[in-house]
């Protein structure tokens, strides 16, 4: 820390580090479908990803690791803790974009056959929410809230998040001050890694979607 005399330039604060993991490949994620869809289940791939990452990020020694119950998270975050031979910590509210009426759909499919929601929704992709689903405003409002309770939580620690692309999108959106416009912006693969620092004053990404090798 920089040093004016004995005076810190700038005070000690308690550093959180996320380690943002996106699940590993699904057949859903193959077609481009939308889907929060717990039931989805990582592909033979998916698997082979997330043994690349579990043997990559023993290195980080995260202090916990967060996960959800959707099947192909936990999948994901089962291979990481066997890994690191910790326990997973399941926190709700970490769940994926809810995409309502589109579930299952392509966005191809939407604009086919319902060419004017389509139109609608394309126009704003933002604030306007899928029938009977939330806006991407309403996701990064959500995530922000459950990644401050996170923060708070685990202050000063390492904390592996195995989740989904539009939180991390989320998070990274919420890190970096950026207007929520920029969330679909961002590249998020299967099986890939982000780095996240967060302190009281400020927040560092110090790298986005890397994938290890397999």
């Amino acid at each position: 820390m920089a040093q004016t005399g004995k005076e810190l330039l700038h005070p000690e604060e308690a550093i959180t580090s996320f380690l943002l993991i996106r699940h590993g490949h699904t057949a859903a994620t193959e077609a481009g479908r939308l889907y929060t869809d717990p039931e989805a289940e990582l592909t033979e791939q998916g698997v082979e990803q997330a043994r690349a990452v579990a043997a990559w990020i023993v290195k980080a020694k995260p202090d916990v690791v967060i996960s959800n119950r959707s099947k192909r998270v936990k999948a994901t975050s089962d291979i990481i803790c066997g890994a690191l031979d910790l326990p997973p910590l399941y926190i709700e509210g970490f769940d994926e974009w809810k995409v309502g009426d589109w579930e299952g759909r392509t966005y191809l499919d939407i604009k086919k056959n319902d060419p004017q929601l389509y139109e609608a929704w394309s126009q704003d992709p933002i604030s306007s929410r899928p029938p009977g689903g939330e806006s991407i405003v309403d996701l990064c409002s959500r995530i922000q809230d459950r990644l401050l309770e996170t923060i708070s939580t685990h202050a000063g620690k390492t904390v592996a998040l195995v989740t989904h692309a539009g939180i991390i999108r989320a998070t990274i959106v919420y890190a970096l001050g950026m207007s929520v416009h920029n969330f679909w912006r961002i590249s998020v693969p299967v099986g890939s890694i982000s780095r996240v620092d967060f302190s009281h004053s400020f927040a560092t990404v110090h790298y986005l979607s890397f994938k290890p090798d397999m």
